[in-house]
């Protein structure tokens, strides 16, 4: 447990580091390929346009708001 724990203290603290353009790709990324796998593995009707669609929304809405990353240093 100790091992995972470390594990996401630093893939946390180096996305922490990434620019606001960046940190939105990631987020788009992960949030595209998480819906992508949950719609493959329940066999839905249109899981990669659902999976592209969920990406793009979420890389605007952190390129726009900023709401999951901190300004704090």
């Amino acid at each position: 447990m100790n091992t995972v724990t470390r594990l996401y203290m630093r893939a946390d603290e180096w996305a922490k580091g990434l620019s606001r353009v960046r940190y939105a790709a990631l987020l788009g990324m992960s949030a595209g390929i998480g819906v992508l796998a949950v719609g493959l593995l329940l066999s839905d009707e249109f899981p990669l346009v659902q999976a592209l669609t969920m990406g793009i929304v979420m890389f605007s809405l952190e390129c726009a708001f900023g709401a999951f990353q901190t300004t704090e240093e």
